[in-house]
């Protein structure tokens, strides 16, 4: 095991036992009977382990730990004691001893504390160089820290600080520097600090960055929370403040081009690199630059230009003096060796830096072609015929001497063709006379021509050659040929096109926005996560009764007088919960126009991160709609529900009046009349329409499960909770709770209910902490429950809880006068449903209908007309399409009426009543048009009509 082991006891026997029994075990074993001797071993030789004899040690710290202490080494001590010892625990803490080992020693103890001892010591000499290591990161840490120009924390787990640095005076607050060991949160002005947690919270739960942005002043700061992960785990938090004004300024309109430009810098075939003006340092360098100076982009970056060039002090002056181009420089590789490049420079002030472009084409290749022409036309040709840039040689009159492959390929000829015709005649359009013109005043000094023209290609394509011409001069200076290189530069330009284009489309999309919101005639305001006004238009002035010129920056609920105003309320809503609220219709007192009614909607604003940075509200004036709604409404039917009679609109107005009320509503009615419909018109009608509405029907659990339903349940409460379960309380917290069949839930279930009714307060099933919600409820049956609490079966406390304040839906044979609104309503449903086109019923099928009792209520309706509309192919539904058993219902059980007249025990006429059946009934009934019409199983507006049409 290659592990010291020190055994220092005076009994020689227990000495030599333990030393045996280690060195079995393959340990480096040493014994002393004394502190000295024992001290003077461990100063030859660190020992892993101390076996110590309890008398040696004292009664408080081992001394031989204190000298190992002193050596600077990592040592675990196993105290050794007699078998009598009443406390051995007591003097392993006084000793600081790992453990005990009692006297005589037992072979299998000795051997499992020895090699806990190694794998302690092993533990703590590893914790030393953890922390060793820790601290020298953060060292190295800091130093990054306070060098960058953002500011930086570093939190750990529980959101205590444990490091800052940079500028963290300037960006968040003076106080955190000296705040380690606080906590974060509590150390931040309250303006901030809401945020910060929430973004916490979010890198918490989400384990990766959550960046966001806020307006603090006159500037836009970023912030980045980094989560610290290990394992699974977050340990801790970096949090980073750095000022994105500009970024924020040009980030929308160049995010495009710039995603262009850096597929371009990327896959140049040329070195570009960024520096620094004053200092020579590289800021940025594409691959080819690192692929050319034999390295990788980190280890460039940062360096200086100087060190890779063969005349740094040359460049450097060229760069000052603003030269735009260095004919030739060697550059530097890796190994040490030299390649010639040609340089072409451009400038840029960035943030008041002074950079500089310097673009380096390796011409190793070009050299080699200027020998390779005074060795002979076949060598050069072989050379350069591989080279992708358009090469040719032309006299001073524009005659092509030599071209190479990439020339030919590129106007789509032979190389033997090209040679002889004009280069003029070739580039008349683009450049000729800009290479005229430098030829009639070129010189030796000067012997380098740069133009960038477009050329179409042999495919009719334009591109753009960046043309480098080089005049070869006799021995008298005078021009006799040049030699031009072109490179395709099309992919740059078009970049440099992409970025204008994109800033032109910024400033458009901003003209064209301000003029929307000039012409909108609906109140538009923009707010930030703070309730800060970002833009708002005219109408939104007039609405909110501030000077829309001086409002920008200001809060808005310092403006707005009213304190309750639904708009801010609204905004704040869609602030806390980042969602959007959308048709909230509300009267509201609007300067010079009094009371209007308006409909509200607003969103959360989204930015390029997906992070919530305020919201949009829009305020419509809708009163003129919501006139039409209410007048339509009153013919029609109310938020889904059908009728046009009395009763129902009777019914109409008071659902209108409990809508936005809070309190419990109970609605009666018998099977089928649309209680559920009552209850969803209640509710999206109201103040809570944007939560949720939960249903419950109670005839159809059991006790337990409806219990378990209601209140939920903790795991473990019964068999089968095998987790924790949501009641429908919670889930409808906010919103409302429908329970319908109220009147079948068991006594037990009914004392608990009312509690929660009273109190707001309730238990889970197998949990006895209580919660509350805030929750509407609305409840519903079709038995008597005041027969039910005069039987016993119903609390009474709890229906008069319930009965606050009862709606009573009307049967349908008692609004008789909505059944033809009922049929046309069903009949457009089933036409869309069966992809039928029905245009009505008949009118034997219509006089049925009024003339049946529907013991089954609108639900009846409904089921008689879907079968109806399965049979018939389109159009009109006749008596053939009709369930045989309504028919024999009809004759069974007619319908009642408001007039006390008993039916008549006439016949039913399943075929259309003649004149002499009418006449016959008639005479019957003594002239009684309302039974005749009932005997005959028509309705009585029929019965009129038909008289009329005989002039009787």
């Amino acid at each position: 095991m290659n592990s010291t082991i020190l055994v220092v006891d005076e009994n020689v026997a227990i000495r030599t036992a333990i030393q045996e029994i280690l060195v079995a075990d393959g340990y480096q074993v040493w014994a002393a009977s004394s502190l000295t001797s024992a001290s003077a071993l461990m100063a030859r030789q660190e020992p892993d382990v101390l076996f110590v004899a309890s008398e040696l040690c004292g009664k408080k710290e081992c001394p031989l730990l204190g000298e190992a202490e002193r050596l600077g080494f990592q040592v675990s001590l196993i105290v050794l004691m007699d078998a009598t010892c009443a406390d051995p625990m007591a003097s392993v803490d006084a000793t600081h001893a790992l453990a005990y080992l009692k006297r005589p020693v037992d072979r299998s103890q000795l051997t499992m504390i020895a090699r806990l001892g190694v794998i302690a010591k092993r533990e703590r000499v590893q914790a030393r160089r953890r922390h060793a290591e820790m601290m020298r990161i953060q060292r190295v840490t800091q130093a990054l820290f306070d060098s960058d120009d953002g500011a930086f924390i570093v939190l750990d787990e529980a959101g205590l600080i444990v490091q800052s640095g940079g500028l963290v005076d300037a960006f968040i607050d003076p106080v955190i520097k000296r705040a380690v060991g606080r906590e974060y949160l509590g150390v931040l002005p309250e303006r901030f600090a809401k945020r910060q947690a929430g973004a916490l919270s979010e890198a918490r739960g989400l384990m990766r960055p959550v960046r966001f942005e806020e307006k603090r002043g006159d500037i836009f700061v970023e912030s980045c929370v980094t989560p610290l992960v290990v394992s699974g785990e977050v340990t801790g938090f970096v949090l980073s403040v750095r000022d994105v004004s500009a970024k924020r300024r040009n980030a929308p309109g160049v995010a495009e081009a710039a995603k262009q430009y850096q597929s371009v810098f990327d896959g140049a075939v040329d070195a570009i690199l960024l520096i620094d003006r004053e200092s020579g340092m590289v800021v940025d360098c594409n691959s080819a630059s690192a692929r050319m100076l034999g390295g990788d982009i980190e280890s460039i970056c940062g360096r200086d230009i100087r060190t890779v060039m063969d005349h740094p002090d040359r460049t450097m002056n060229a760069m000052k003096t603003g030269v735009k181009r260095i004919s030739y420089e060697s550059f530097r590789r890796g190994n040490g060796t030299f390649f010639p490049v040609e340089l072409s420079l451009s400038y840029y002030v960035n943030d008041g830096r002074s950079m500089c472009v310097l673009s380096g084409q390796d011409i190793s290749r070009h050299k080699v072609v200027e020998e390779a022409l005074r060795e002979g036309a076949r060598l050069y040709r072989a050379i350069v015929e591989d080279q992708t840039e358009l090469i040719c040689r032309f006299k001073v009159d524009g005659t092509l001497s030599f071209v190479n492959g990439a020339y030919a390929r590129f106007f789509g000829e032979d190389e033997d063709d090209a040679i002889g015709s004009n280069v003029f005649v070739r580039h008349k359009d683009a450049g000729s006379y800009a290479i005229t013109d430098w030829l009639s005043t070129v010189s030796p000094d000067n012997p380098v021509f740069d133009m960038e023209i477009a050329l179409k290609r042999h495919d009719g394509e334009s591109r753009w050659i960046h043309w480098t011409n080089r005049a070869v001069f006799n021995d008298r200076k005078t021009a006799i040929k040049v030699q031009a290189v072109g490179r395709d530069v099309t992919e740059r330009k078009q970049a440099l096109d992409a970025l204008e284009q994109a800033n032109t489309e910024k400033e458009q999309y901003r003209l064209n926005l301000v003029a929307t919101f000039k012409s909108i005639p609906d109140a538009i305001l923009t707010v930030d996560s703070d309730m800060v006004i970002m833009a708002s238009n005219r109408a939104a002035s007039s609405l909110f009764k501030f000077d829309r010129g001086r409002m920008r920056g200001l809060n808005l609920e310092d403006l707005v007088e009213d304190s309750g105003n639904p708009c801010v309320g609204v905004l704040k809503q869609v602030l806390k919960t980042d969602k959007p609220v959308r048709g909230y219709e509300i009267e509201l007192a609007i300067r010079d126009l009094g009371e209007r009614m308006v409909e509200i909607n607003c969103s959360p604003l989204v930015d390029q991160g997906k992070q919530h940075k305020g919201a949009v509200l829009v305020v419509r004036d809708v009163s003129h709609v919501a006139d039409l709604e209410k007048q339509l409404q009153q013919r029609h039917g109310f938020r889904g529900i059908v009728g046009r009679s009395s009763a129902m609109q009777d019914m109409y107005q008071l659902l209108e009046q409990l809508s936005s009320l809070e309190s419990s509503v109970l609605i009666l009615g018998e099977s089928g009349t649309g209680k559920e419909l009552v209850a969803e018109a209640l509710h999206y009608g109201g103040t809570r329409a944007g939560k949720s509405l939960v249903k419950v029907n109670c005839s159809a659990l059991s006790e337990s499960l409806l219990e378990s339903e209601l209140f939920g349940h903790v795991r473990g409460a019964f068999t089968g909770a095998v987790k924790d379960k949501v009641g429908r309380i919670q889930a409808a917290q906010g919103g409302t709770l429908f329970l319908d069949e109220i009147g079948d839930i068991s006594p037990l279930l009914q004392l608990k209910l009312l509690r929660f009714l009273e109190q707001k307060e309730y238990e889970r099933v197998g949990e006895s902490k209580t919660y509350s919600a805030d929750v509407r409820i609305l409840a519903a049956t079709n038995v008597d429950l005041l027969e039910s609490v005069r039987q016993g079966t119903f609390r009474e406390d709890l229906y008069y809880r319930l009965n606050v304040m009862p709606i009573t839906l009307p049967p349908l044979r008692e609004r008789q006068a909505d059944i033809p609104l009922l049929v046309d309503h069903f009949l457009r449903f089933f036409s869309d449903h069966f992809g039928k086109f029905f245009e009505g019923v008949s009118q034997e099928v219509m006089d049925l209908f009024m003339g049946y009792s529907w013991p089954g209520n609108i639900r009846e309706l409904r089921h008689a007309l879907e079968h109806a509309c399965i049979l018939a192919p389109g159009k009109i539904v006749t008596l053939k399409h009709i369930r045989k058993d309504l028919m024999g219902d009809v004759v069974s059980r007619p319908a009642v009426v408001s007039e006390a007249v008993p039916p008549s025990t006439g016949t039913f006429f399943l075929r259309k009543p003649g004149k002499e059946d009418i006449l016959a009934a008639l005479q019957q009934t003594h002239g009684n048009k309302a039974r005749a019409a009932r005997q005959l199983g028509i309705h009585r507006a029929t019965l009129y009509r038909k008289l009329k049409a005989w002039g009787m």
